[in-house]
């Protein structure tokens, strides 16, 4: 059973009126429709929403009705509200949310004069149209792709997936996504910016897609202003200089029965005299995503907080540490595929193991809601190494994954003639249990062509020993202890008696 999924109709700009019987009906407004399930973080929702509507996170409320009550608008607040939302919706293909968010105020704006306008030299043009139509839908959220045999997602005994940042980085439940131009913002901050200075050419311009209009986001930074949207919807998109007073405006739409994007209007003057914002310029993932990526295929082990110090450098850019550590996130799927994508991969990839590698034993297993439980590995060649050049001894671990969905790793390894590592079959588990090594070891009882003379050896804390005796009761096998383990346990048996 797949978890429950809903489309969420999220509706903003929009205003409430209370009919005579106290019923609420909402009108007018944008509507962007995006898919949840169960597993998605209100953090992430969150972000999506605020990235939707092009507005501050932080002073975002979300609300929504309960199936057939239209006088109370409930609050979605955390993880726990957004699964009950989703489960109160269970009889349902959608369910309508509304976002209300707090007119933020225009950024201060310092001016430095005569920076701009001896740059801008495009003309004034504007082309008159009855309507302005344009699809600028929420392109940034990763599409996930599954097997059509294979529903698995991951998962372990966590309600929801793990998100491993730094704790030493406070994150609130509602952080605003602020992103500001460095003070210093000066010539060598701009060589990398200058590439997109002709981005927008003017009136006429086409996009193949809506992913390339919102390039304006780079010619934005190249020309050292910030925007904002004053329509943004399914038909039209206006957007004008958020400095007061500054004429500089386009609007853009879509070309009819084509995914074309025309720049149908455009006033190119600038009278805000190159200002530097100085607060509230929103970066969005995908932006940092794309500005990274390259760098991400040459340095995987890239830091956020170097993120953060070379886009300062480079585009005169500040970020915070979450957006970097965001906009990584969002490059690393767009490089190297999604969890879920993984996921339902699996069986694909223990099916190609035992076939390319005749004599190895791959093996998976999914919970009964098809989330992902265990999957065991031994390869042919480690098979037979053991049994031909090891002594008779099989060392069993674990180890906790510090993964987006954590787990487990289970080891069986041995040692070669030079008394080094010699690794012979591992286990991804959702969690070390007892059941779990029990089949572990059953697992590695059908790889091995004998296991008479065989000894284990094991923390004793981890219980193995019933295991062992259970799963090879008919062989003549033997359980040892491991002595390190055993004089670390002394030790903490001991600790102050003797000190």
């Amino acid at each position: 059973m797949v978890g429950k999924k809903v489309i969420a109709i999220c509706q903003s700009g929009g205003e409430f009126e209370t009919n005579e019987d106290g019923i609420l009906s909402y009108s007018g407004g944008d509507a962007h429709a995006m898919e949840i399930d169960e597993k998605m973080k209100f953090t992430d929702f969150k972000l999506e929403v605020a990235e939707m509507f092009n507005c501050n996170v932080g002073t975002m409320a979300i609300k929504y009705f309960l199936p057939g009550n239209k006088k109370t608008l409930i609050s979605i607040s955390n993880d726990k509200d957004l699964k009950l939302m989703i489960k109160f919706h269970d009889d349902s293909e959608t369910a309508e949310i509304y976002v209300m968010s707090e007119e933020v105020a225009a950024p201060d704006v310092s001016h430095m004069p005569g920076s701009r306008s001896s740059r801008t030299t495009l003309s004034e043009a504007e082309v008159p149209v009855d309507t302005l139509n344009d699809v600028l839908d929420d392109i940034n959220k990763p599409v996930i792709l599954l097997d059509a045999n294979f529903n698995v997602v991951g998962d372990t005994n966590h309600d929801e997936p793990q998100t491993h940042i730094p704790s030493e980085i406070p994150l609130p439940d509602e952080m605003p996504l602020p992103i500001s131009f460095a003070g210093s913002y000066d010539e060598k901050h701009a060589k990398a910016a200058q590439q997109w200075q002709n981005n927008i050419t003017g009136v006429g311009q086409r996009f193949n897609s809506v992913h390339e209009f919102r390039e304006l986001r780079k010619y934005a930074i190249a020309h050292q202003f910030a925007f904002k949207y004053k329509k943004n919807d399914s038909h039209r998109v206006t957007v004008k200089c958020k400095a007061e007073g500054c004429p500089w405006r386009i609007h853009a739409s879509r070309l009819s029965t084509t995914p074309l994007i025309c720049i149908k209007k455009m006033n190119p003057t600038h009278t805000c005299e190159g200002s530097v914002v100085t607060t509230g310029y929103q970066a969005t993932r995908s932006w940092v995503a794309s500005i990274i990526k390259e760098k991400l295929k040459v340095f995987p082990n890239y830091k956020p907080k170097d993120i953060v110090n070379d886009i300062k450098q480079e585009y005169g850019v500040q970020l915070n540490y979450f957006q970097a550590w965001r906009g990584k996130e969002i490059a690393k799927e767009q490089l190297q595929g999604s969890y879920k994508e993984a996921y339902s991969q699996l069986p694909f990839f223990c099916e190609k193991i035992m076939e390319t590698n005749p004599g190895s034993l791959a093996t998976f297993s999914t919970k009964d809601d098809s989330n992902f439980h265990r999957l065991f590995v031994s390869f042919h060649v480690s098979l037979y190494g053991f049994e031909q050049g090891c002594r008779p001894l099989l060392f069993l671990d674990s180890i906790f994954l510090k993964s987006k969905y954590q787990g487990s790793l289970l080891a069986a390894t041995a040692a070669d003639g030079d008394d080094g590592f010699f690794p012979v079959a591992f286990a991804i588990v959702d969690m070390e249990s007892d059941d779990n090594w029990n089949w572990f070891l059953q697992q590695l009882k059908a790889a091995l062509s004998t296991c008479r003379g065989l000894t284990f050896v094991a923390d004793r804390e981890k219980g193995l020993r019933e295991s062992i005796a259970e799963v090879f009761q008919d062989d003549n096998v033997y359980h040892g202890f491991c002595l390190r383990y055993l004089s670390e346990q002394l030790l903490r048996d001991v600790k102050g008696q003797f000190s």
